[in-house]
């Protein structure tokens, strides 16, 4: 977090918590209200200054006072980069260790402990990449193997190979104690 940012929090410890007026969409972008925000400079200050708390809320802290997210999908999206991936809000992009597909066809995955769901512009050259084991496209039939988790299915990334699993009923908020819709 900014210094300004620990400075204000020291100084002024109690200022209540905001909800509902902060979102992240499944694009990655940040809404205030109603109104896409476009300045570089807040979206920057947001994303050295966002958080999880201890209860899987999410937040942006903007000098002594919380600012909690609305989640539309996942705390974090992720989109292919010629390098690997890139997430937003930013976090240090590490190797991901699974893959998620939930029952709507979104594409997760599980980067440094946190979900992230793949940005939707990314999955027509993604869904190329999913493979059976021995390095064949699923068929119709195959997929439903998957389901009933009688086959395993593999996304091929250049830099490495991830298993693809289904998301467990509940989704990220189920799975990693994500609270999409934080309240009060």
């Amino acid at each position: 977090m900014d210094n300004s940012v620990l400075a204000a929090m020291a100084k002024w410890p109690n200022v209540p918590a905001v909800y509902g007026w902060l979102r992240l969409d499944a694009r990655g972008q940040w809404w205030l209200r109603d109104d896409k925000l476009m300045q570089p400079a807040i979206v920057d200050f947001f994303r050295r200054n966002y958080a999880r708390d201890g209860e899987g809320r999410y937040y942006v802290q903007n000098g002594p006072q919380k600012v909690y997210v609305t989640l539309d999908a996942a705390p974090f999206i992720a989109s292919r980069q010629p390098h690997g991936w890139q997430l937003m809000p930013d976090m240090n992009a590490e190797r991901p260790r699974l893959a998620y597909l939930d029952v709507d066809g979104r594409l997760f995955i599980e980067i440094g402990g946190e979900p992230a769901l793949v940005d939707d512009r990314d999955l027509l050259a993604l869904v190329e990449l999913i493979v059976t084991t021995d390095g064949q496209l699923p068929d119709e039939a195959g997929w439903q193997a998957w389901q009933r988790g009688d086959i395993r299915l593999q996304l091929n990334l250049p830099e490495g190979v991830l298993r693809l699993k289904p998301l467990p009923e509940g989704g990220v908020s189920g799975s990693y104690g994500v609270v999409l819709q934080p309240a009060a």
